[in-house]
């Protein structure tokens, strides 16, 4: 499937969006509880993964990369766990250690060389988790939609980081997450009762995390310039309650448009930093046909 390697990223974004799109379709029709339907996200980021590496890693994982997998898995399941328990409480504490716990654990083989550095990366990867998680009561509807776009644009952001930072996998992961987020979210831009709930952050969130780390800390290539750029993604939830062409727009569809412009911005600007500096060394895909 594919005769070059643009032609096979492109079929993969093709066929998870696809089935992201028929899941949320089917979760859709069935009225699929909150809680059960915050696992959407989680379950997007581990179909792509399989899609851009061909494998569900061998467990106990070894090797930063195939700890990710299971860093999105486990989180999904706790957070499950944690909303069906009725637990907001736990779910905070969770969220905060999560991203903490992870960057320990992608950056084991660091520890010893660059303490730092890991530690750098959980402080960041903290910040930006408890930004996406502000206000968790309020994460239903529009502004669980406004997290989810979050989400989407910046795995879209990072892929041209993750390809100068020489992880073609990791292009190709975010590339296809974003596309099959924003797929299942055609089905809900009319559903108040669309959820983002602990399992899309942990699983979904927190797996998104976990590739940055992996990308930064262990392929050290990545240009810090850019990533900070693009992290300024994080603060765009914020910021647009401030902003009138984003808040006072009339009509749901059109607010989570300019909102998705507003998220743009910063992934555009990193993106254009990232190019100034380094030339992309060309796109590296794994062929398609060898994970059908």
């Amino acid at each position: 499937m594919g005769q070059s390697p643009h032609e096979a990223l492109i079929i993969g974004i093709g066929a998870v969006s696809l089935a992201a799109f028929a899941l949320a379709g089917v979760c859709r029709l069935l009225r699929v509880g909150k809680v059960w339907g915050a696992l959407l996200v989680p379950a997007v980021f581990l179909l792509s993964y399989f899609m851009a590496y061909g494998k569900v890693p061998s467990f106990p994982p070894v090797g930063a990369v195939n700890k990710i997998f299971y860093i999105a898995l486990l989180g999904a399941v706790v957070g499950l766990i944690v909303d069906l328990a009725g637990k907001p409480r736990l779910a905070s504490l969770l969220l905060a250690l999560q991203p903490v716990a992870a960057a320990l654990y992608v950056g084991e083989a660091r520890l010893r060389a660059a303490p730092i550095e890991v530690l750098g990366a959980a402080a960041a990867g903290f910040a930006a988790m408890w930004i996406l998680r502000r206000d968790m009561e309020a994460s239903t509807g529009e502004e669980g939609m406004r997290r989810a776009l979050v989400l989407a644009i910046a795995a879209l952001g990072f892929a041209p980081i993750a390809l100068l930072g020489a992880s073609s996998a990791s292009l190709q992961l975010c590339l296809i997450f974003a596309f099959a987020v924003l797929a299942t979210l055609v089905w809900n831009l009319r559903n108040d009762d669309y959820a983002f709930g602990t399992s899309s952050l942990l699983g979904g969130a927190g797996g998104m995390i976990a590739v940055v780390y992996a990308v930064t800390l262990i392929t050290r290539k990545t240009d810090l310039l850019a990533l900070a750029v693009w992290s300024l993604i994080f603060l765009v939830p914020a910021l647009s309650d401030r902003l009138p062409w984003v808040a006072t727009r009339k009509g749901k569809v059109v607010r989570l448009v300019a909102f998705a412009l507003f998220c743009a911005v910063p992934v555009v600007w990193a993106s254009a930093t990232a190019r100034r500096w380094r030339k992309p060394s060309g796109l590296q895909v794994r062929s398609v046909s060898r994970r059908s």
